[in-house]
């Protein structure tokens, strides 16, 4: 019988279950097969204006503070989960934790090996401000030395000996009374649906990279030339309610209106267009936040079906106005394509090893549909977006959740 607590997954839905467990004296292993914990959540920006706009990323910095430092959560980085034997009460679980080749103790994040790495894009990099642990990284599929390739140039310039290239994969098996999932979700690749441009026009970006862009700017410049953008446009639902993926990702229209409210507010001659199918304007307050938000902000209910670039660079969206019921051309310095949340895709893996089951979206699936945590097995819990699209104060919310039915499940079991 084992009173520990595993939790596989180091976003922020993992760690807010961890640190539930954690402080309900329960020692928590924190799976994560990254090699820092933090998710996406960590590399996001803060979109207050001179009002909080209440978008929570600030309840991120913290929640890895304490997670860091709590004396009863073991982190795993580089790590997955590849076996699963035994009940609720007595899992034993095998996990595999890929080489670290930077090692996190002895890495002052100096970015002396960034500057000497010869590959482009980068093989070596530092991880997103917040990260935990915050120590470079090292990309091994565009890693020269670790690609059969001749360089040493990182490692022998090291002031701290930080990197090593010799170590090997590890084994260990873990005892847990219960286990938690929280793998989070993968960002809907633009890049599928062809005709809006992404990746082959500079101007089109997703939320995501507008969110790493503030994250390290702090401001918003375009990528072709370096200027201010003075006309913005927001596409909604990409890569979300369509046949693909038939559901609503919940957080696509909440973080638009913000970035669209902090760039009027850093820019107010900036022109903010919103295209959508309908708004989603759930949770507290975000129904008058869309009305101020109107005030300032076109709002065109339309899909644009294509983006075509100028001469001058200038990007050119075709789109259906549905208002006004025929199709529209008009030209943008900026597009953002606000991406939907798409199910991981070692997801079905996973669901074998654990035997529990996913849903026909992808997702994993729950015993009952009034019931968002428990599984089809006794002792195995979901905790935020890998349940189905989250945004970051209803992930907390859930990992909360998730760890009290854990709780109750170490209970029962004693």
């Amino acid at each position: 019988m084992s009173y520990s607590a595993l939790v596989i997954g180091g976003g922020i839905a993992g760690i807010a279950s961890a640190l539930q467990l954690a402080n309900c004296n329960r020692d928590v292993y924190l799976i994560e097969r990254e090699a820092t914990i933090g998710g996406y959540a960590a590399s996001f920006c803060c979109k207050a204006t001179e009002v909080c706009t209440k978008c929570s990323v600030c309840l991120v910095p913290q929640k890895l503070k304490e997670v860091k430092t709590h004396p009863k959560i073991s982190i795993l980085t580089n790590s997955i989960v590849s076996g699963v034997s035994g009940k609720a009460g007595n899992f034993q679980v095998e996990v595999w934790q890929k080489p670290q080749y930077i090692l996190p103790q002895r890495c002052i994040a100096c970015g002396i090996c960034f500057d000497v790495c010869p590959t482009q894009p980068k093989a070596i990099y530092p991880p997103s401000p917040e990260a935990v642990p915050y120590s470079y990284v090292i990309d091994e599929s565009q890693c020269l030395r670790l690609n059969g390739e001749e360089c040493n140039l990182c490692q022998g310039i090291c002031p701290t000996d930080a990197i090593n290239f010799e170590p090997k994969p590890k084994r260990q098996e873990l005892s847990a009374g219960s286990i938690t999932l929280a793998t989070g979700f993968e960002v809907f690749d633009a890049r599928e649906i062809g005709s809006l441009g992404y990746s082959r026009y500079p101007n089109v970006l997703t939320g995501l990279d507008l969110e790493r862009i503030f994250n390290r700017e702090g401001s918003l410049k375009l990528p072709s030339n370096g200027k201010e953008p003075q006309k913005i446009a927001f596409i909604q639902c990409v890569g979300s309610r369509n046949e693909s993926h038939c559901y609503c990702s919940q957080a696509c229209c909440k973080y638009a209106m913000r970035f669209a409210r902090l760039i009027k507010y850093q820019n107010p001659n900036t022109e903010v267009t919103i295209f959508y199918i309908d708004l989603q304007t759930a949770g507290k307050g975000f129904a008058e936040f869309y009305e101020e938000c109107k005030e300032s902000i076109r709002f065109i209910p339309g899909v644009p079906v294509e983006i075509l670039e100028t001469p001058s660079n200038e990007l050119e969206v075709k789109f259906e106005n549905i208002l006004e019921g025929k199709v529209n051309r008009e030209v943008f310095d900026l597009v953002v394509l606000s991406v939907g949340m798409v199910p991981r895709k070692g997801s079905w893996d996973l669901a074998r090893i654990l035997g529990i089951n996913l849903g026909d979206d992808g997702f994993f699936d729950t015993k009952e549909p009034s019931n968002p945590v428990e599984t089809n097995v006794d002792g195995v819990f979901l905790a935020g977006a890998c349940q189905g699209p989250r945004d970051i104060p209803d992930s907390i919310a859930h990992g909360t959740s998730a760890a009290e039915k854990a709780m109750e499940a170490l209970q029962r079991c004693r």
